[in-house]
């Protein structure tokens, strides 16, 4: 470009001045400002630029390049095309830069030498056209987007046939691809009931979604929404719809559905009472079994009625602190209250209360769970007076109480057990303080008899212990005790004992005394038997009867007599086992006559006198047998049997029977013996005895009354 030289100058400045795009000159090396019209200076937000260097009033442009492209086409005389390039201008000094699309170009000036002298710079703002354009590539790839990627079917139809649709549309209806749909009937896709109604809605240009039967390309048909607006698709009038496959969706609401019913039956006979009330207190909801615990008809309470209407007057404030905390935090909160009935009547309830919130999280309504504390109430007071009058119990029987764990090593004690051990009452004693005060081999009769319990599979055990106090007296105690057997995480098994205690020892001491009268007195007996007997010896010692058999039998009765004596005295003459009697009374003939003397019957225990009685009657037989019956010969036995007969009182039946001795042949008179078993035995047992005297044998039976305190 050659610089204007004939053209007048004013007339060419006003044209670039008035040009609507920007133009600016620029003369030397330095790029000076020679001209900007108004247009440029609008753009860059300078209105002084004349005479000074682009560099210089325009620095961002240096920064991004623009000076180097300048001095680029100044020194190579080739003109610069710029097409929407983004140029960034500080319009305003504290402003924000502006970026700016600019379409321009760069073109030499030359004298008539072809020496550049400067540049010619022309340029039109495109700012918006671009934007224009980024907005509508953006929007037509977001439509692409949204078109082939969605899975709600978009289709386009001019009422007639389908004109358009994306992938979806053709997957939902059953179609591989876009091209088998398009073509098609739009009533293709709908049964023929529907068909109707989708013209219908076409017709009217509803826009509204609504429902309908869809049908595939298989023939299946399916619920379906439609939705469709009318718009203008290249040229013509048109109708987009937007369709939705409602399957899963009317599962869910069927799942939903059954859900809602199978709870609310599970609200309605819960066994709890249930209830639901807005975030006033006002009741909602209510189950049978609310009504039931409140005493209120259904409609009582879900027709006005406040959770603080019902609840007792004491127990409102603490409530409603809880409720109200509840709403803001969202906590639950527990509580055990009052409701009153309207008969005035009060029942206690535990209710738990919990926040419910809508689907935007916000706190909608709270729901509670109240179960009727009337029968644990009723428990917890029968508790309390049974565990008073235990401890009125345990008091006036001066019992105590212990517990104690093999695992740990420790025992826990009662301030009564403390007095009983000789500790203070309030103390805390150790296992070890405590053991230190056992007499000695005690604690090993304790394991003993814990051991001997749980061996024959129970679980309470029962043993004396005596005490050493540190003044040195003695005393006893008896403890009963629960077993508990617990084993461990590693195998090891520990035994938990919880028990009572009974100071014992003026029993223990009556008892010794009693021991002590009971042997003197036996020992009397004998003494004075051994008197009788020395008598007797003395008294025919001149005569030929000292060596006769009526002394000897008199002998022998006395030491029958002695025998017994001796069984009593181990049992404090409290009485003897029968099996005990007549094992001991027999036993000199059956040791001679080794196997054959069979005793077989049940435990029944006897009172002094019939032991008594009972020995001097089986010694007479024994001796009977010995001399003239089965065990005078080596084949003949006897049997000593006996049963127990229920019946009040019961009945005791007694049989001596001998087989296989001498022929048996009545006697020709009742000597003494014979007299004892049959007058002064049965007279003393209140009962009956016979003898018969059969030719196998001697059989004696006895037939008497057991006392009720006899086992």
């Amino acid at each position: 470009m050659h610089a204007p030289a004939d053209a007048p100058a004013d007339r060419l400045r006003l044209f670039f001045q008035q040009a609507p795009g920007m133009i600016a000159i620029l003369s030397g090396p330095d790029h000076v400002f020679e001209f900007a019209n108004t247009a440029y200076l609008d753009l860059v937000g300078r209105h002084e630029v004349v005479g000074q260097r682009v560099r210089d009033v325009l620095p961002e442009l240096e920064q991004q390049g623009t000076v180097a492209l300048l001095d680029k086409v100044y020194a190579t005389g080739e003109p610069f095309i710029g097409r929407r390039m983004p140029v960034t201008f500080q319009r305003q000094a504290n402003a924000p830069a502006e970026t700016r699309y600019m379409d321009f170009v760069y073109q030499p000036v030359v004298d008539d030498q072809a020496r550049v002298t400067g540049i010619f710079a022309q340029g039109f703002d495109v700012t918006r056209q671009v934007e224009t354009e980024a907005a509508f590539s953006e929007s037509e790839a977001r439509y692409r987007l949204f078109s082939e990627e969605t899975r709600e079917g978009v289709v386009i139809h001019n009422g007639d046939v389908i004109l358009d649709c994306n992938p979806a549309y053709a997957r939902l209806f059953g179609y591989g691809d876009v091209a088998e749909v398009v073509g098609l009937p739009s009533t293709a896709f709908v049964t023929p009931k529907s068909a109707a109604l989708l013209q219908e809605k076409g017709a009217l240009g509803s826009e509204e979604p609504y429902e309908i039967e869809a049908i595939r390309k298989d023939g299946s048909v399916f619920p379906a929404e439609f939705v469709g607006r009318v718009a203008t698709w290249k040229g013509q009038k048109v109708r987009i719809g937007l369709a939705r496959d409602l399957t899963e969706r009317k599962r869910r609401e069927a799942a939903l559905r059954e859900s809602e019913a199978h709870f609310a039956a599970i609200f309605d006979q819960s066994a709890a009472g249930l209830a639901e009330a807005d975030l006033t207190g006002r009741l909602l909801r209510v189950n049978d079994r609310f009504c039931e615990i409140s005493g209120y008809a259904r409609e009582e309470l879900v027709n006005g009625r406040r959770m603080q209407d019902i609840t007792h007057p004491d127990d409102l404030p603490g409530n409603l602190v809880l409720f109200q905390r509840s709403i803001e935090t969202g906590e639950p909160f527990d509580i055990e209250k009052r409701y009153v009935r309207p008969d005035g009547s009060e029942v206690w309830v535990s209710n738990t209360v919990t926040l419910i919130r809508d689907a935007l999280g916000e706190a909608h309504s709270m729901a509670s769970v109240s179960i009727d504390l009337t029968a644990r109430r009723d428990a917890e007071a029968a508790l309390r007076q049974s565990e008073s009058r235990l401890r009125l119990a345990l008091d006036a029987g001066r019992m105590a109480v212990w517990e104690s764990d093999s695992r740990t090593n420790t025992v826990r004690t009662s301030p009564e057990l403390n007095r009983l051990l000789g500790f203070p009452e309030e103390a805390s004693p150790s296992i070890e303080e405590i053991r230190a005060r056992y007499a000695p081999g005690a604690q090993d009769r304790l394991r003993a008899a814990a051991a001997a319990a749980l061996a024959r599979g129970e679980r309470n055990a029962e043993e004396e212990l005596e005490i050493l106090w540190p003044d040195g007296s003695r005393h006893w105690l008896l403890l009963r005790a629960d077993l508990e057997v617990m084993t461990g995480e590693d195998g090891a098994v520990s035994i938990k004992a919880t028990g009572v205690a009974f100071e014992i020892t003026e029993r223990k001491l009556w008892e010794e005394r009693q021991r002590l009268l009971i042997n003197e007195l036996n020992h009397r007996v004998k003494n004075t038997l051994a008197t009788v007997q020395s008598i007797t010896l003395q008294s025919f010692r001149h005569t030929n009867a000292a060596t006769g058999s009526n002394v000897t039998a008199f002998q022998e009765r006395l030491f029958a007599l002695a025998r017994a004596h001796d069984i009593l005295t181990r049992d404090n003459w409290e009485g003897a086992e029968l099996r005990d009697i007549v094992g001991e009374v027999i036993e000199p003939y059956c040791r001679e006559s080794s196997g054959r003397c069979d005793i077989d019957g049940p435990r029944v225990r006897l009172t002094p006198s019939m032991a008594l009685a009972l020995s001097m009657a089986v010694h007479e037989l024994a001796t009977n047998a010995a001399k003239y019956g089965a065990l005078s010969v080596s084949d003949g036995q006897v049997s000593i049997s006996w049963s127990i007969a229920p019946g009040e009182p019961r009945q005791l039946t007694l049989c001596w029977q001998e087989r296989g001795g001498p022929p048996v042949a009545f006697p020709a008179r009742n000597g003494f013996g014979t007299r004892l078993i049959e007058r002064s035995l049965a007279q003393e047992l209140a009962g009956e005895v016979s003898l018969a005297y059969v030719p196998t044998g001697v059989v004696c039976t006895v037939k008497a009354p057991l006392p009720e305190a006899m086992a």
